[in-house]
């Protein structure tokens, strides 16, 4: 089972869900307030916090954030989760936001592909018309009177995805309005919807003077006003859920006064005096009536017994339920049963002991049902995976009211919605219309209850979720995860075997019984090849873990990469069946545990290959799988740390190399500098991976011999011609020689944050162009210092070498020979 680990302890305490009297209270003037708004950006980290915190928390309007990827392809700075996983972290890092500034969550299925420099490649790469149906689907959802986007639809958004988010808002504006639109979604329980103004928030992005899109000519909104009853401001709440993005390092200073925010207008008519112009958000949009019964509700509200409010939330439910349906009704019976069950204490709880749970096992439950005010409750029926228990009559109030269940585990196997079906290029594919924009992954098991109070039946649902009682944290409540009766991992899952090497290697399979399996054996299997028989002599116990090596031999193997999904075919006792699933779970300390389920693929890479050097040390930085590549190439890698880096200790290494960001996340680069070029001045080879350079991710220190500046140049085509500005340069023909037949099948992107100096002792062999762009020869700059040499690269060579790019392989340990 593979784990990804940031701290030793990999939890987060129980989040408590109660609201406290005051926020009841202003919870009940919200009931007056039929606003919605809804604001559309690209990525996590692009959404406006400050005016989702506004908009929620101050005016009590129904919020909002569209985001049209989860941010799966951008980097990581707590860890080296890439793709699938970073977008698993970020989707939880932006729910732990809304819980902060009060906005919901939506998404489209749009896969983030890295940095994108024109709307038409992003909308092009995403399938224009499917985000485009997700957000209008997310309109006629949400019904928003006032649309706000954080970009423009051109170059000033900085970033293809940023601009193509300003472009499909602006296309979806009108869209969502016309019928003849994506016409199968009206009749998914929608209908159309125009908004009243759609609306540009503008920008002046901290440490970017010149990047500023504000003009004192833009519609103006001073917010930041301190809310008592959550003793903070607005501008508080937003740094707090802004600092949420801890995975890409955007940790915000608190902001306790007034500020202003700007905006442009887009669509629909101009706001002239408050942003929502000609919308009234009041109960005059349904039926006036009700307004004049919150208005009473609102004054008797006694924060000391919220509980004795209850009576007349019920008559006003019944007031509102009396009217025709409409998406407001709906909204706001729902929020006045949410404010009920509040009021009333009522806690339900459904936990097991139980992590990680295999298809057929038995699941022990334990559900808790308690009123914790002195109200009447009665006919409580808790519902789970199909059994329902009735608790008849008055319930005590304080009591507890507990129950034991155990069930054969018969759910699905537990996968996020978004990849249970397989990935297109750039997008996702979802076949259920309803799960379109929704950002949590489905539970596994809910527990719900039905009660009635005062003769009105309400309803709670809970997660079944994983009970911890840690020593330190104490309670902590984590998802839990229906899996396959085993799951595998490979030790590596690319094996490099140079042509002519007559080498064999020997990686190791890791099998993991997630239920008991009787005698019987497991025959490895790639495509319709047996890779090893396994006999099972005395079977397996649930929760064993077995590791079995499997052999290759370089002269058995065809010439070039092979790559497949390996699968298991299980004989246990008198059953058979397949498994093919690896369980990724990722722990942090700031989100709950994430689960998911992938294929197992090996890539066998018989190459044209050839090494200098054997021992390499390594500097981590943000995190990357770069290491495990370079066992592959044959290098003894140490794992180096402050206390390695004196030339004394240095000299050791043939090469010494940092892993991405390391100038960006490691402080004691300025007290290593001078020792680090005495190494490389005595002979020895350091190589850069890619850095940072903003005030998001500032260099800590120098890191070359010589002047060289890091920018935020990159190429983003991963299929741009290799321009050979230095044929006869070593780092392109020793110890292989490099030819554009090496730059095929690489992914996402070719470099990032490339390198620029006018100082002449540094070369640049390499050199490509985006589309309609000069030249970038910052790819790979290198220059010689004393006996030595220093390279930066930008290269993605932590996205290409677990990927198995036999040409990144190659070039690769062009960078780390040491040279002559």
């Amino acid at each position: 089972m593979k784990k990804i680990i940031l701290f030793a302890l990999l939890a987060i305490p129980a989040l408590a869900q109660q609201r406290n009297s005051a926020q009841l209270g202003e919870d009940l003037k919200k009931l007056r307030v039929l606003g919605s708004v809804l604001h559309v950006a690209a990525h996590p980290d692009d959404e406006s916090t400050h005016m989702l915190t506004w908009f929620a928390q101050q005016q009590h309007w129904e919020t909002n954030y569209f985001a049209c990827t989860r941010g799966d392809g951008g980097q990581n700075l707590i860890g080296d989760e890439q793709g699938v996983p970073l977008g698993l972290i970020r989707t939880q890092e932006l729910l732990a936001a809304r819980r902060i500034d009060g906005a919901n969550q939506y998404f489209s299925r749009a896969f983030d592909f890295g940095f994108s420099k024109s709307t038409d490649e992003a909308l092009g790469f995403w399938d224009k018309n499917l985000i485009l149906s997700d957000l209008v689907w997310v309109i006629r959802k949400t019904r928003p009177d006032i649309i706000f986007t954080r970009f423009p639809p051109d170059a000033r958004a900085g970033h293809g995805h940023h601009s193509a988010s300003a472009a499909l808002a602006i296309e979806a504006f009108k869209a969502a309005a016309d019928p003849k639109m994506f016409p199968e979604q009206l009749k998914q329980g929608v209908d159309v919807w125009q908004a009243k103004r759609l609306l540009w928030n503008t920008f002046r992005f901290p440490g970017s003077p010149g990047n500023s899109t504000i003009s004192d000519s833009q519609f103006k909104v001073d917010i930041g006003d301190y809310l008592p009853f959550l003793g903070q401001s607005t501008g508080e709440l937003a740094a707090f859920s802004r600092s949420q993005h801890k995975s890409q390092g955007f940790g915000f200073a608190v902001d306790r006064g007034r500020s202003t925010e700007y905006f442009a207008t887009l669509g629909g008519e101009a706001p002239k005096e408050f942003l929502w112009d000609g919308v009234d958000a009041t109960w005059n949009r349904v039926n006036p009536s009700i307004d004049a019964l919150i208005t009473p509700i609102i004054g008797a509200y006694n924060p000391s017994k919220p509980y004795e409010s209850i009576s007349a939330l019920i008559g006003l439910k019944k007031s509102i339920k009396a009217l025709p349906s409409s998406p407001w009704t709906l909204k706001k019976i729902a929020e006045i049963d949410a404010w009920v069950v509040q009021a009333a204490g009522i806690y339900l709880g459904a936990t097991t002991t139980q992590g990680i749970i295999a298809t057929g096992e038995k699941l022990n439950i334990k559900t808790e049902f308690i009123v914790r005010a002195p109200i009447s409750v009665e006919n409580v029926s808790v519902s789970f995976a199909g059994q329902d228990t009735t608790f008849a009559g008055k319930l005590q109030p304080y009591k507890k009211y507990p129950l034991q269940r155990s069930i054969n585990a018969s759910a699905a196997i537990t996968q996020p919605y978004w990849i249970q079906q397989a990935k297109s290029t750039g997008h996702f594919n979802v076949s259920d219309q309803q799960k379109i924009g929704q950002a949590r992954v489905d539970p596994a098991y809910v527990a719900s209850a039905k009660f009635t109070i005062s003769g009105e039946e309400f309803k709670v649902e809970r997660p079944v979720q994983e009970l911890i009682v840690d020593p330190v944290k104490g309670e902590i409540l984590q998802p839990i995860t229906i899996s396959p009766r085993t799951v595998f991992t490979l030790s590596s899952n690319v094996v490099l075997l140079p042509k002519g090497s007559k080498a064999t290697k020997t990686i190791q399979i890791a099998i993991t019984a997630m239920a008991a399996l009787k005698p019987g054996s497991i025959d490895v299997k790639s495509g319709g090849t047996s890779l090893a028989l396994i006999p099972l002599k005395e079977g397996m116990k649930a929760g064993e873990k077995r590791e079995w090596p499997i052999s290759f031999t370089e002269t058995s193997l065809k010439e070039g990469k092979l790559s497949s999904n390996l699968q298991l075919h299980i004989s246990s006792g008198n059953e058979n069946w397949v498994d093919s699933l690896e369980i990724q779970t990722i722990e942090y300390a700031h989100i709950p545990t994430q689960r998911y389920f992938s294929t197992v693929n090996l890539s066998l890479l018989h190459i044209d290959f050839v090494k200098k050097g054997n021992r390499l040390g390594y500097i981590k930085g943000a995190g990357d799988k770069v290491p495990e590549g370079l066992k592959q190439m044959g290098y003894e890698v140490d794992f180096l740390t402050e206390k390695d880096l004196t030339a004394g200790n240095l000299k050791k290494y043939d090469v010494v190399m940092t892993g991405v960001r390391a100038y960006n996340t490691n402080d004691y680069w300025a007290n290593a500098y001078t020792e680090i070029m005495k190494y490389i001045e005595n002979g020895g080879n350091y190589v850069v991976q890619y850095n940072t350079a903003s005030f998001l991710g500032p260099m800590k220190s120098s890191m070359s011999p010589y002047p060289l500046q890091v920018t935020r140049n990159r190429i983003t085509k991963e299929e741009a011609k290799p321009n050979f500005l230095l044929p006869n340069h070593a780092l392109l023909n020793s110890p292989n020689k490099i030819t554009e037949k090496d730059f095929e099948e690489w992914i996402q992107e070719r470099s990032i944050y490339t390198a620029e100096t006018p100082d002449t002792h540094f070369e640049f062999p390499l050199g490509f162009s985006d589309p309609n762009e000069s030249e970038n020869k910052g790819n790979i700059a290198v220059t010689k210092y004393g006996k030595g040499q220093f390279i930066y690269t930008g290269l993605v060579f932590f996205r290409e070498i677990p990927a198995g790019v036999p040409g990144a392989y190659r070039l690769l340990a062009n960078l780390l020979a040491k040279p002559n």
